[in-house]
């Protein structure tokens, strides 16, 4: 097997999760390798890390069924994923599905971290839980350079939450990442950031291109933002839909030369407090 793919069948455990976690920590024991799942369904009811240098594959029929309330998937640095099919089937579950955290440190342009196509959905009406979490809170924490691609998220909490927070010394970072074609729907928040506007905590230079965004009456929030040179592109859908009628997207007073461009937005429905924002021009 030390040349070859790894095969999640191949292996042993007393349930599926532990069966998937002894086929990824194999591959990091043996120099890293591609993890590939079963076309079936899985039943997940503790945490899988994906582990430095692994790449967990899903078959086009693989689905996670997540029963329990725990963080699903952490992936590391230069790890990646790719081809998720994740369904909460259990309303208590009030956790991250997928969740990096920056001590892992993913930095540089030649690490290859990568999470492409990927449907996250809660089958409950219990709109719980993060679908895509990163966090950074430590001293060179750092979360850089990696493209989140074609990933679809329905019924959380929310569906994306970026979160840097000041370390004790030094800096942490939430930057130049892109979500590429990133679909939201039916979440409480779509996207939400908390940092300040720039060092020693910020979530800046980050790109969202081709964003599709589908409200429902659960929604009360489709974007918060703080952070420095961050670029939103996309179309969001029945806003009216929403059963408020403030403001859904605030530029936070730590927001600085954000561009906005939702055209489907009215402005009286975004707020700006933050320093040379471009909204909809």
């Amino acid at each position: 097997m030390m040349n070859e793919d790894i095969y999640v069948e191949s292996f042993s455990g007393a349930n599926d999760s532990l069966k998937i976690q002894a086929a990824i920590d194999y591959a990091r024991n043996n120099n890293g390798k591609t993890v590939k799942l079963g076309n079936r369904n899985y039943l997940i009811t503790s945490p899988i890390v994906v582990k430095q240098g692994v790449k967990l594959v899903f078959d086009y029929g693989t689905q996670f069924i997540v029963e329990g309330n725990f963080r699903v998937l952490e992936i590391q640095q230069n790890a990646s994923l790719e081809g998720a099919y994740i369904a909460i089937n259990d309303p208590a579950f009030n956790s991250e599905v997928i969740y990096l955290n920056g001590k892992y440190k993913y930095y540089n342009t030649w690490h290859r971290t990568q999470i492409r196509d990927i449907n996250i959905v809660n089958w409950h009406s219990s709109h719980k839980g993060i679908g895509l979490s990163l966090f950074s809170g430590g001293a060179g924490h750092e979360i850089s350079f990696i493209d989140f691609e074609n990933i679809k998220i329905a019924g959380m909490r929310i569906g994306l939450k970026l979160v840097a927070n000041r370390p004790s010394t030094g800096f942490s970072w939430i930057n130049a990442n892109r979500f590429l074609s990133l679909s939201l729907d039916d979440c409480i928040e779509m996207i939400t950031m908390t940092s300040s506007s720039t060092i020693p905590f910020e979530i800046s230079g980050n790109q969202f291109i081709n964003l599709q965004i589908q409200p429902t009456s659960i929604t009360s929030k489709i974007m918060k933002i703080t952070g420095q040179f961050n670029y939103f592109d996309g179309m969001i859908w029945d806003v009216s839909s929403i059963p408020h009628s403030g403001p859904v997207i605030e530029l936070t007073n730590d927001s600085m030369d954000t561009t906005l461009n939702t055209p489907s937005v009215p402005n009286n429905r975004i707020i700006d407090n933050g320093q040379r924002n471009k909204v909809n021009l």
